[in-house]
């Protein structure tokens, strides 16, 4: 994909993410493929990791 005029490629962004050990990321791998995104980004979350505000510094989790 390129952006109009520019001839410069914007990032095809991705993030898939399990809440539970017994999910997997499968079926968001098929749609992925199904949806034919060229030079995918993937940012992938597994079981038990958290964006939420840690408690005591107020950052999120992912940035410790």
């Amino acid at each position: 994909m390129t952006t109009a005029g520019t001839g410069s490629r914007m990032a095809n962004l991705v993030y898939k993410r399990v809440s539970t050990d017994q999910q997997s990321t499968d079926r968001q791998n098929l749609v992925l493929t199904e949806a034919r995104i060229e030079d995918p980004v993937v940012f992938e979350e597994t079981a038990g990791t958290s964006s939420r505000l840690h408690p005591r510094n107020g950052r999120s989790s992912s940035n410790c």
